[in-house]
């Protein structure tokens, strides 16, 4: 087929034609008219499809940000900040409750010098959640916030400290939100840290022991958990050359002040002492601590208890071993008081087996120097004898012959002394003031005072708390509070987490939870003549775990009224 044009009186016509074969030659027939030729646009550009009118706005980081948030809401860190540091819980624009809280935030997922932090702030939502300037989130600002924490009385040079009535407040609304069992009470561990110091001007900050066993300026951070979910019910700041021990008192002295109805509490044995016993129970605290063997008394009792190896008297598998406990009467503290006696088999099986390996060895080099020794004096035999035992002479007879006809030296083990050493090992001894508590539970209870050391591996590793930077001493008290308020925000999604798993969920779920709501970011879009706000890198998984523990409409797109990108 072919088209041609055709001028009519200043129109141009379309003209269909088809080649056919005549007389072997092709020649050109008429088919049919098409009309007149539509006139063409000059220059004109093609229609914009809907796709070419999009506009992106900046993203900024939303997911983790805007989950704590919520929770720090729901556990009214905001009201309660401002309501004690200020008179008022609800103040317009920037407040100390907000800095503090997107402070603690920051601790919780990406923690950050101050000056940093301010770069941080705006490239997150926490601007928009706190329905605040960007700009007011300055070094100043940050520094400022932690003045009302706590702060210097100008007319009398003491510190105002308002961390514990904040704790007090922030306790309270948790257990009301989060009520114990009926007929149950507050079982709390207490515990002490160290925490290092970058400078060395702070009056607080001392030389002291730690952990590392680094002579450098420190604080002592001391912690108040409770068992049952881990939340912490308050917080003390102590010089660093404090042991814990001295600081028992303080610990009464709050508790009794307290709101919080008594318990039980659960401390190390160096804690342990007949007054502290004595003290905590005149205040109707009952106390479940261990009792170093260096109290004569209780070395005694543990010595002469044998804690029998069967199914009434096992406790539980450990990771180091098999656990068994009885509990007994004893004198201690210079009267009679039932406590409980634990063993733990392999190591007990592992200390002996060390012990005869030391002997066996000692034995065989004492039988050298018979022959080695044959012709020294006395008195250098018996300096190389003294060499060779060292402390360990108690378990050893050995007699040095003057005659030459016999062997020089003439020894034995005293089996009675390594009867009595095996007695003591691998046991060890826990004191309950409430002798209804059965062995098993009192052990056990005991055991899980370890779970105020995780929370300090968290405030160290999670957190970075050290070296701490700030020289005042009211704003080192102040900056070891936002980093216990970020400890009370990772503690709450450890507990949704863990309502809605079989599994005990560890501090490691928890910072991979954080890890995937970190990638989530918040960016907005125009579409033609509306503006919508979208969340990136959204995953099903994630939906799932935030509809499980209550933010299932949080990250849901939607149409702005403002057209502003």
């Amino acid at each position: 087929m072919t088209i041609k044009h055709k001028k009519k009186k200043g129109i141009v016509y379309l003209e269909e034609y088809k080649s056919v074969r005549v007389n072997g030659k092709v020649k050109s027939v008429y088919i049919r008219s098409l009309g007149p030729e539509k006139p063409k646009i000059p220059n004109r550009k093609p229609t914009p499809s809907v796709l070419n009118r999009l506009e992106y706005s900046s993203s900024f980081r939303s997911g983790d940000v805007s989950i704590l948030w919520e929770i720090a809401k729901e556990n009214r860190f905001v009201e309660y900040i401002d309501g004690i540091t200020c008179g008022q819980s609800h103040i317009q624009g920037i407040s100390p409750g907000k800095l503090i809280t997107a402070w603690a935030i920051n601790r919780v997922i990406d923690p950050l010098s101050t000056t940093k932090l301010e770069k941080w702030i705006p490239t997150t939502d926490i601007p928009l959640l706190m329905d605040a300037n960007p700009a007011d989130f300055n070094k100043e600002a940050l520094l400022s916030s932690l003045d009302f924490i706590c702060r210097e009385d100008n007319a009398t040079g003491q510190c105002i400290d308002n961390t514990t009535r904040i704790n007090d407040a922030l306790y309270q609304n948790w257990r009301k939100r989060h009520p114990l069992q009926h007929t149950q009470k507050e079982t709390v561990a207490y515990d002490i840290t160290s925490v290092l110091f970058f400078g060395v001007k702070c009056p607080i900050a001392e030389l002291g022991h730690n952990a590392n066993d680094i002579r450098r300026h420190q604080v002592n951070l001391a912690l108040v958990i409770s068992k049952h979910d881990k939340y912490p019910l308050g917080h003390f700041i102590f010089n660093g050359s404090r042991h814990s021990a001295s600081t028992i008192k303080n610990l009464l002295s709050w508790l009794t002040s307290s709101p919080i109805e008594p318990g039980t509490i659960i401390w190390d044995r160096g804690n342990v002492s007949k007054e502290h016993i004595s003290l905590f129970e005149l205040s109707g605290w009952k106390v479940i601590s261990g009792i170093p063997m260096s109290i004569g008394d209780a070395k005694k009792i543990v010595k002469d208890t044998v804690v029998p190896t069967n199914p009434n008297t096992f406790v539980q598998k450990g990771n180091t071993g098999h656990i068994y406990a009885n509990r007994v009467t004893g004198q201690l503290f210079n009267q009679a008081r039932s406590v409980v006696i634990y063993v733990n088999q392999e190591k007990r099986q592992n200390q002996i087996n060390a012990q005869n390996e030391v002997l066996a060895n000692m034995g065989k080099q004492l039988d050298n120097l018979n022959d080695s020794g044959k012709d020294w004096s006395e008195s250098k035999l018996h300096a190389k004898i003294d060499k060779i035992v060292g402390e360990w002479g108690d378990f050893f007879d050995i007699r040095v012959s003057r005659k030459s006809d016999e062997p020089r030296i003439k020894w034995r083990f005293k089996s009675r002394t390594m009867s009595n050493a095996e007695r003591s090992y691998g046991k060890y001894m826990i004191y309950s003031t409430d002798e209804s508590i059965p062995a098993s539970e009192v052990v056990k209870t005991y055991f899980e005072k370890d779970l105020i050391e995780k929370v300090f591996r968290t405030l160290k590793t999670s957190e970075e708390i050290e070296p701490v930077r700030h020289r005042l001493e009211q704003r080192v008290r102040a900056y070891l509070f936002v980093c216990t308020l970020a400890y009370r925000l990772q503690v709450d999604i450890q507990n949704r987490l863990r309502a809605i798993s079989e599994k005990e969920h560890s501090w490691e779920q928890v910072d991979d939870y954080l890890m995937d709501l970190g990638r989530i970011e918040r960016t907005r879009i125009r579409f033609g003549q509306q503006v919508k706000t979208i969340f990136l890198n959204i995953t099903k998984k994630i939906q799932d775990i935030n509809k499980k523990i209550g933010f299932k409409d949080l990250f849901q797109d939607r149409i702005d009224v403002d057209f502003r990108l």
